[in-house]
């Protein structure tokens, strides 16, 4: 599963909007939509950001087998 995905399945799942998600992880809808859609990779302290706000479904390891597998 490609990360973004993974991530819009989590954003989804809790019935989140990417403006929501980012106020969660201090980011801005505009930067959480260009993550779900593989446009903007995330720096590693958001990256644990994500991590503890999906409680470990969207990990750090996961944006690295991303970045393996483009």
């Amino acid at each position: 599963m490609v990360i973004g995905m993974k991530l819009e399945t989590y954003i989804s799942d809790n019935d989140l909007t990417h403006e929501a998600f980012g106020k969660l992880v201090g980011a801005t809808q505009v930067t959480i939509n260009r993550y779900v859609n593989g446009k903007r990779f995330p720096s590693r302290d958001m990256m644990r950001r994500i991590h503890e706000a999906t409680e470990g479904q969207v990990t750090v390891s996961d944006w690295f087998e991303m970045e393996v597998q483009a």
